[in-house]
């Protein structure tokens, strides 16, 4: 560990803690940050981290500050001494306490000095939850350290700056590490995330997933494919004429059972007899409605009921 001292080596703002200026003025709002006020403690810190963290995602939702984080700075307020950090992240009780630990030292810990504080938990196995939603997001706590050495954001908010030798500096020991534990980083890359020229952190070129080869067409192929076509519409156009075909015969038989029906003699007598039937019809009708209006006229009608006939 660093030095004898009991007092641990910053740097940086002293105000904001380095933090993003969002995470730390909604920090400043939270009314839960506003109900640590009484806590003045390392130990009611570690208690309350013990009982209220559950994980450890900068926000709650929106841009609401997570209480991981409204205790990471309430602690950055009580100024802990090496010995505190060092109770922090061996801690047994709790994996959040051990992780708000290490996050303290990523952004305020002077950067020459990362290493000896997180190189030595980067096998560390326990499960931290990194996520705000009904989904948890596990994370070993050597995943997180390894994170917290290489990238310069940590989920939805940025962490402060690491200079560009320093940062050249601990990938190298990375590599090296990787090297002779024969281990590799989640992502496949020795060192964590490669860094380009300017130092900043730069991921892995993406991958395509593994594809058939294409198949290689010659003029065979687009021959047969030509002639399978010309079979096709063929056949639908050989299907199209006997559908007409058959069309055509049953509109001609329709058209001779027509003429034939009309030429024929008892199609001429039935004719007749139909226009007879109808005539007779008419005339029975025009009788009857005459027989009807003699009957209303008639005077034994007209004198039992007068008053009906009365124009």
């Amino acid at each position: 560990m660093p030095g004898d001292s009991n007092t641990l080596p910053t740097w940086g703002n002293a105000e904001t803690m380095n933090m993003n200026p969002i995470i730390y003025q909604n920090i400043l709002e939270s009314r839960y940050f506003q109900s640590l006020y009484d806590k003045t403690t390392f130990h009611e810190m570690i208690n309350e981290i013990f009982n209220e963290v559950s994980h450890l995602h900068p926000f709650v939702t929106g841009t609401t500050a997570s209480t991981a984080f409204c205790c990471l700075y309430k602690l950055w307020q009580l100024q802990l001494t090496v010995k505190q950090l060092e109770n922090m992240i061996d801690h047994k009780d709790s994996p959040y306490i051990r992780a708000i630990g290490f996050l303290y030292l990523r952004y305020v810990c002077a950067p020459d000095q990362l290493w000896e504080w997180l190189g030595y938990y980067l096998e560390d196995d326990q499960q931290v939850n990194l996520s705000n939603t009904p989904k948890p997001n596990m994370k070993s706590i050597g995943a997180l350290c390894r994170m917290l050495l290489t990238d310069q954001k940590y989920l939805t908010t940025m962490l402060p700056r690491i200079p560009v030798l320093i940062a050249r500096d601990i990938e190298k020991k990375l590599q090296e590490y990787d090297r002779e534990n024969g281990t590799a980083p989640a992502g496949g890359a020795k060192g964590g995330n490669q860094r380009d020229r300017g130092g900043r952190s730069r991921s892995p070129p993406h991958r395509r997933r593994d594809s058939p080869p294409r198949r290689r067409h010659d003029s065979s192929d687009r021959r047969r494919r030509d002639d399978d076509d010309d079979r096709r519409s063929k056949r639908r156009s050989d299907r199209y004429s006997d559908d007409l075909d058959d069309y055509e015969r049953r509109s001609r038989g329709r058209r001779s059972d027509r003429r034939s029906r009309s030429r024929s003699p008892s199609y001429d007598r039935r004719r007749d007899r139909d226009r007879d039937r109808h005539r007779r019809r008419d005339d029975d009708s025009d009788d009857d409605y005459e027989r009807r209006r003699k009957r209303r006229r008639s005077p034994s009608v007209t004198r039992d009921r007068p008053g009906e006939y009365r124009r």
